[in-house]
């Protein structure tokens, strides 16, 4: 889990903030682990990745990390894996496929 937060942090941090974006949104992740619920904010309006939940998400996901490694190591896409039904989007749903760009 440290890992694929590590890397979101990084994605985001490389995001020019003076530059042109492809996704403006503020994003929620609520991961699923063997010790419960971890919630996480990712931020692209501001680029800063936090943990704890968003005040203002745009989109709130639900996965498990094991989901969440998948989608970011290119194994599972988003799409995939909302048909398979291994993750939950509330809010903006143009917006989330949008979320794969960055984990």
């Amino acid at each position: 889990m440290d890992q694929v937060i590590e890397r979101i942090k990084a994605r985001v941090a490389a995001i020019d903030p003076n530059g042109p974006r492809k996704v403006l949104g503020v994003f929620q992740l609520n991961v699923k682990t063997a010790s419960g619920v971890e919630e996480w904010t990712i931020d692209l309006k501001q680029l800063k990745v936090i943990k704890g939940p968003a005040s203002n998400a745009d989109v709130t996901v639900a996965l498990t990390v094991e989901d969440l490694t998948a989608i970011s190591g290119k194994t599972l896409t988003i799409g995939d894996a909302l048909v398979q039904g291994k993750l939950q989007i509330t809010g903006n749903a143009e917006l989330a496929s949008k979320l794969a760009e960055v984990i």
